[in-house]
């Protein structure tokens, strides 16, 4: 009987316990985006500007076929050889912000010369970050192994929990400005000249904007939403040394947050994860992604494992937590400001 109202005891006490470290774990994730708000700020009032979301070397994107930009298609992940299509991605906001969240060490031993998949950045791109980790994330700690999907190991990432937004709505990636609720480029010539690449977020890929570009305010636009780490090492998603949209970035957003539709998250190795896992696992694990001939990562929105809901930083520092049932329309507007010009 004893043993019996032990096990009744401890059923009821398990919920509870269960919800009070999640809402540790919440207010975890939270305190780590304020932080993460404080950094933008001291960031701006030293640059005068905002971080770009990547810095990205070299001109056009040849393995696009001159339908896709720069920034979009991984070299290591794909296994292209070295030579004339080295890898070109180098820096991103979150290694750019390390000074001002007390990781200046950090910051120093990367070399901002060179690719961030040199063989000399491995300790650095390795190194978890405590304030880029949300406690409720259960897979944060298992490392993206970037060329695992082409057979290669030895390029591993520590993940991350936040991605810097970079806009909304479909990547039509047109000459600036004939795509103002897309993604704009310098150049309609992909293939050959393209350099920069932004959309109606807080910034793009080789572009920066100062706080003065955001005309309808700091607080109504969303600088960092929440990601999941992947749940497997070919998985790029939340991975915050890397610079592609689901990785570190978050793009076009879907409907809401934590959306579980299987054309959503458009990134690198999805046909790989879909194969191992199915479609339907993917959503059942609400890990969705787009599962087409492309290998590219252009879309991506916030998810998270707190029940029903993400936590998103504003531009202007504060904290919010958006139900998966936030309004379409509602969604898209707060990853969006128009008439952004680099």
């Amino acid at each position: 009987v004893v043993i019996s109202i032990i096990g009744v005891l401890v059923a009821l006490l398990l919920p509870a316990v269960q919800q009070i470290r999640e809402s540790a774990a919440r207010m975890q994730c939270q305190n780590n985006l304020r932080q993460l708000g404080i950094a933008l700020h001291h960031y701006h009032d030293t640059h005068r500007i905002l971080p770009p979301a990547m810095i990205w070397k070299g001109r056009g994107e040849p393995l696009g076929g001159g339908l896709l930009p720069i920034g979009t298609i991984d070299r290591v992940a794909l296994g292209i050889s070295p030579g004339s299509e080295l890898d070109r991605l180098h820096a991103n906001w979150v290694m750019l912000l390390l000074p001002f969240v007390e990781q200046g060490a950090l910051h120093d031993s990367f070399n901002f010369n060179v690719p961030i998949d040199d063989p000399s950045q491995r300790v650095a791109r390795t190194t978890n970050l405590p304030v880029m980790k949300c406690p409720s994330d259960g897979q944060n700690e298992t490392p993206y192994e970037r060329a695992l999907l082409s057979g290669v190991s030895g390029h591993s990432y520590a993940r991350g929990n936040y991605g810097l937004n970079v806009g909304v709505n479909a990547p039509c990636f047109t000459f600036f400005p004939n795509c103002p609720q897309g993604f704009s480029s310098d150049t309609n010539d992909l293939l050959n000249t393209n350099t920069k690449v932004w959309g109606t977020g807080v910034a793009g890929f080789n572009v920066a904007f100062g706080f003065q570009a955001f005309s309808d305010g700091l607080s109504n636009i969303v600088a960092v939403d929440e990601l999941r780490a992947g749940i497997d090492p070919i998985d790029p998603r939340g991975t915050w040394a890397l610079g592609f949209v689901g990785a570190s970035l978050t793009a076009v957003h879907a409907p809401g947050p934590n959306q579980i539709n299987s054309g959503l998250d458009s990134i690198t190795g999805c046909t790989l994860l879909t194969l191992t896992y199915s479609s339907q696992e993917l959503k059942r694990r609400r890990m969705p992604c787009s599962n087409s001939a492309i290998e590219a990562n252009f879309a991506a929105t916030a998810r998270s494992q707190h029940p029903g809901l993400v936590n998103i930083l504003r531009l202007d520092g504060s904290v919010d937590s958006v139900s998966n049932s936030i309004d379409m329309e509602l969604w898209a507007n707060m990853h969006s400001q128009t008439k952004l010009i680099p």
